[in-house]
């Protein structure tokens, strides 16, 4: 096997709708020319002086021809390495044959050549001629040279030719020749190669573990010499027979473990997006994981991926690639165009040379830079609806197969799942953004509402207490009239009768209050009521009760009080009465109070009794003199 250099122009800078670039550059020009040239200049100057015999020059020729048959069956080393390059195939086997039977200047001119005309014929849609021509170049110098330094060596080792015996000391310059083979071989390998090697591909150029498996393959050439120096011309073709039949097979095998790996990784990418779209909520997320799926199984200048938004009529270029370059979303209107056209016939657009065949949809195409050779644009389809086109383009010619339209088709397919979820995740978002709206809103009306009961709420136990106080209380002293003074006395009872309390009531009246009203008015009348209150409230302990009887009388309630106590607070009461000063009022005048008492003598007795019993001590005082306060006067019996 043997390291060939043919790279194709893989993702070539080409976009159709997009952008322009430039071709990628895959050799060093100047070096594949030093090669071609060095080489020419080596053989001719080592070449000998005496024409080669006619026989000897034909079998050459069909070394060679021999040599381009196995490199046609030649397969990529990536199919059994994928971070390795270049080709491998048999050609080392005529090659090294050549050497050993013809010696280094012959096997140089044959292997030069069959190198030359296999790389500018083998693939001549992948590149321009003047590209083809070059690489072919630098090719046949690379096999020239390492042909002729690999027949030096064993020719300075004493080696003969042709190949005579397989002695210890024949098989070790072979194996001298060999690794001169291999070592020179990679060498220019990597020097033409630098141009167009990734950064991993640099760190490590040369493959130590491939180039000793060629090295051991390599023994086959040395075989055929043995069988071309050995065997009868019948028989030598049977043997070139059988190893180009080994070839064959070997390419076959390695072109049906290349599909089968195809197919694993394409399995493995279509599960990898499946769970893409079933899990992400995000287009953008998904046709991410898409374009990075397609790069890995299909080689392509341009991929776009455009979504239909039929609320605007447009086309929503979500992903717009150009070869390493990333260009910003855009949108465009429907009309002109590959997407355009795509998006409104609804029909997959395949084309394999845009130069040779003519498609509806390139006719008013605006093209920017090259224009695309190898085409293929899909409509997004979900059930019977277009919602968005993907396109996948490169310059060079036959760059895809109808494999390829169907790897791009099923893509296609879930794409549009992945756009029918984000719209309906959209579409429930904001339906969802708009129910917590609408849910804010009424929840805000009601916590207003509900503020605003509960205002007026406050407001009506405001009111409704105002008018309970202005129910229990009288408007003109502000005590409490005399409804409230019978719910506090029965209050007042029913504690006396559940825990054995005391209580003792005054009725108090102003003496001659007629004759204030009479001589003074109504007016200064009321205002002696006022202050007569203002006395009463002031002085009385917050746990005794006062509240107006009526006109000029009014009732004090002590609970848990004996009548000593009381008593005594009532003559305090009387003295300061008595003592205020009411001239200023009126110059003339002076006011005095009287007050009788009532002790509670029987639980059973009713608030009339005791009230009745509290005016008899007042009539009692009034009748003493007035200004006095009158002590209980026994009540009659309960039920009297």
């Amino acid at each position: 096997m043997h390291r060939i250099h043919i790279p194709s122009l893989t993702r070539a800078r080409v976009k159709h709708e997009g952008g322009a670039a430039q071709p990628a550059g895959d050799v060093s020009t100047p070096l594949a020319i030093l090669y071609f040239v060095g080489a020419g200049f080596i053989v001719w100057a080592a070449g000998p002086n005496a024409a080669i015999p006619i026989t000897t020059g034909i079998w050459i020729g069909l070394f060679a021809a021999f040599q381009v048959m196995l490199m046609i069956l030649a397969v990529p080393r990536a199919a059994f390495a994928a971070d390795t390059s270049g080709y491998l195939s048999f050609d080392r086997l005529p090659l090294v044959a050549a050497v050993l039977i013809f010696g280094p200047v012959p096997a140089a001119w044959a292997s030069g050549a069959a190198a030359f005309a296999w790389t500018l014929f083998a693939d001549p849609r992948r590149a321009t001629v003047p590209r083809r021509i070059i690489r072919a170049a630098g090719n046949a110098g690379m096999f020239a040279l390492a042909s002729l330094a690999a027949g030096l060596v064993y020719r300075l080792l004493s080696g003969s030719f042709p190949l005579s015996d397989l002695s210890l000391p024949t098989l070790g310059r072979i194996l001298a020749l060999l690794l001169t083979l291999q070592s020179v071989n990679e060498l220019l390998y990597v020097a033409l190669s630098w141009p167009s090697m990734s950064g991993a591909a640099r760190r490590r150029p040369i493959d130590l573990r491939g180039a000793l498996t060629e090295v051991v393959i390599s023994v086959t050439g040395v075989i055929t010499a043995i069988a071309f120096l050995s065997m009868p011309l019948a028989g030598f073709v049977l043997y070139t027979a059988f190893i180009l039949s080994v070839a064959i097979l070997f390419k076959r095998v390695v072109n049906m473990v290349k599909i089968q790996r195809r197919r694993a990784e394409e399995l493995a990418a279509v599960n990898h997006v499946n769970q893409a779209v079933s899990g992400a909520a995000d287009l953008d997320d998904i046709i991410e994981t898409i374009f990075s799926e397609l790069s890995g199984l299909m080689d392509f200048a341009a991929l776009i991926i455009g979504v239909y938004d039929r609320g605007a009529n447009e086309i929503d270029v979500r992903l717009n690639y150009d070869e390493g370059i990333r260009h910003k979303p855009s949108r465009r209107k429907p009309g002109e165009g590959l997407l355009a056209w795509t998006l409104e016939h609804q029909e997959a657009v395949f084309v394999a040379d845009n130069r040779r065949e003519s498609h509806p949809s390139m006719r008013h195409s605006v093209i920017i830079g090259r224009p695309p050779v190898s085409i293929i644009a899909i409509p997004i389809n979900f059930q019977n609806e277009t919602v968005g086109v993907i396109s996948a383009q490169d310059y060079r010619p036959g760059a895809f197969d109808h494999h390829h339209l169907e790897l791009l088709r099923g893509f296609a397919n879930q794409v549009a799942v992945a756009i029918v979820n984000t719209r309906l995740f959209s579409e429930l978002r904001a339906h969802q953004t708009e129910l917590e709206r609408r849910v804010a809103s009424r929840t805000a009306a009601l916590e207003r509402t509900t503020a605003s009961l509960k205002d007026a709420v406050a407001t009506k136990e405001t009111l409704l207490a105002r008018l309970e106080q202005e129910n229990r209380r009288d408007p003109l002293t502000r005590l409490a009239n005399r409804r409230y003074l019978d719910e506090t006395l029965k209050q007042e009872l029913r504690r006396v009768e559940r825990f054995g309390h005391t209580l003792t009531i005054a009725m108090c009246d102003i003496d001659h209050f007629k004759r204030v009203n009479d001589s003074l008015g109504h007016g200064l009348g009321d205002e002696v009521l006022r202050a007569i209150a203002s006395i009463l409230g002031t002085e009385l302990r917050a746990t005794d009760f006062v509240a107006r009887y009526g006109g000029e009388e009014f009732v004090i309630l002590f609970p848990e009080t004996g009548v000593a106590d009381a008593l005594a607070a009532c003559e305090k009461l009387r003295r300061l009465i008595a003592d205020y000063a009411w001239e200023r009022i009126s110059p003339a005048l002076a006011v005095t109070m009287s007050f009788g008492l009532a002790a509670l003598a029987d639980p059973r007795q009713t608030p009339a009794q005791l009230l009745a019993s509290a005016d008899r001590a007042l009539y009692q005082a009034k009748r003493s003199g007035r200004n006095l306060v009158c002590e209980p006067i026994a009540l009659p019996a309960a039920g009297e």
